[in-house]
């Protein structure tokens, strides 16, 4: 994956790019607006984590560019760069990492 992000989160913020899965019926109906109403986490990608972001207890980061992570969608901020949507969230509020 090339990371097109300008730019770098600071402090304990991750900058991640959105995962959309397209939720489709067989007719072809997009339900994609309702089921998102539903869900309280969100899926992204990793594109930039900031220097205060914490460190597994053998050194390695516990965050790095390229993961996948779940992420409470309630509490980030959206920004778009270059045509493409991005969520600043705060390291505390990943839920997981896939």
């Amino acid at each position: 994956m090339e990371n097109k992000f300008k730019g770098r989160a600071l402090n304990l913020r991750v900058v991640v790019k959105e995962i959309v899965n397209e939720n489709k019926t067989a007719s072809g109906f997009d339900l994609t607006g309702i089921v998102d109403a539903n869900e309280k986490q969100k899926k992204g990608i990793v594109v930039s984590v900031g220097e205060s972001c914490p460190n597994l207890s053998d050194g390695s980061p516990a965050l790095k560019i390229g993961d996948e992570v779940i992420y409470d969608k309630f509490k980030c901020d959206l920004f778009t760069q270059n045509g493409i949507a991005y969520t600043i969230i705060h390291y505390g509020d990943i839920v997981l990492v896939l």
